[in-house]
C-alpha cells in the first residue's frame, strides 16, 4: 500500500493535537497527495480537535471525527468508517491519538491496517510536564505506550512548552533532554516544535540541523483569546 499514515501520540499536555494540525498544514504545502486529519482522541481533556472543527476546516483541513451525536461522549468512540479511511489509497492520514495508555489502546484494534501502510508513529514530548521531565520517565512512557497501542514508536517530537510563556532557553533545555532519550533508545528526533512567534533567526541558528515545525496555535482556553494567532 502506498498510503502514508502518520500517528501522533503522547500524554495529555504534550501538545500532540496542536502538532497534528500543524503537521497536516505542512504536508499540504509539501506534498502532491491529499491528506486528511483524524481525531481519535477518546480521552476527554479540556478541549479536543473536534471542539474547534470549524476553525480547522476554515484553514483547509479535511477533518474526520465521530458523528455529531457522539462527538462529546466520554468513551472510546472512533469515527464511523474508520477502516475505510485506513485502506483508501487516494489520500494520506495524520491521526491524533488520545493521551496516555487509555487513549493509545484505541488504535491497537487497527494494527493490521497500520502495518499495511507506510506508517510513522511519533511520540510528542513536553518536558515541562511532570510525567515526562526526566529521561527515565520518558523511556518508561515509551514502553507503556508501545505496549498499549501494539505499535513501535518510530520518531520523537520535541515540544517543550509552557504555553505562550515559553522561551527559547526552555526549548533548548527541553530538546536537549529529548536528544538524550533519542540517543539512548536509538529512536530519531524527527522534529522540534515551537510557537511560530518564537521561531526567528536566532531560534533557527540553534537548531539548524533539525526539522522545525512552527506551531500556529489553534486550541486555546477562554483566558488566552487575546494571545491567539488570529485564526
Amino acid at each position: 500500500m502506498n498510503k502514508k499514515i502518520t500517528i501522533f501520540i503522547g500524554n495529555m499536555g504534550s501538545g500532540k493535537s496542536e502538532v497534528s494540525i500543524n503537521y497536516v498544514l505542512k504536508l499540504q504545502k509539501e506534498s502532491t497527495r491529499e491528506v486528511k486529519l483524524v481525531d481519535l482522541d477518546v480521552i476527554k481533556p479540556y478541549i479536543r480537535i473536534r471542539d474547534i472543527a470549524e476553525k480547522v476546516k476554515y484553514v483547509g483541513i479535511d477533518l474526520l471525527m465521530p458523528e455529531e451525536k457522539m462527538r462529546n461522549a466520554d468513551m472510546p468512540i472512533v469515527p464511523q468508517h474508520m477502516i475505510d479511511y485506513l485502506i483508501t489509497e487516494s489520500y494520506d492520514l495524520v491521526i491524533d491519538v488520545g493521551g496516555e495508555e487509555r487513549g493509545s489502546t484505541t488504535i491497537a484494534q487497527f494494527k493490521k491496517y497500520f502495518l499495511e501502510a507506510d506508517l510513522s508513529v511519533n511520540l510528542v514530548i513536553n518536558t515541562f510536564r511532570p510525567f515526562s521531565n526526566s529521561k527515565e520517565k520518558i523511556i518508561s512512557m515509551i514502553s507503556s505506550l508501545e505496549n498499549s497501542c501494539g505499535l513501535k514508536i518510530t520518531g520523537l517530537v520535541s515540544n517543550p512548552h509552557l504555553r505562550f510563556q515559553t522561551t527559547l532557553e526552555q526549548v533548548l533545555c527541553g530538546t536537549k533532554l529529548v536528544q538524550e532519550v533519542s540517543e539512548e533508545i536509538k529512536v530519531p528526533l524527527q522534529m522540534i516544535c515551537a510557537w511560530h512567534k518564537l521561531v526567528d533567526v536566532k531560534f533557527l541558528q540553534h537548531f539548524n540541523s533539525f526539522t522545525i515545525l512552527p506551531l500556529r496555535i489553534f486550541l486555546t482556553f477562554p483566558w488566552e483569546h487575546g494571545l491567539i494567532d488570529g485564526i
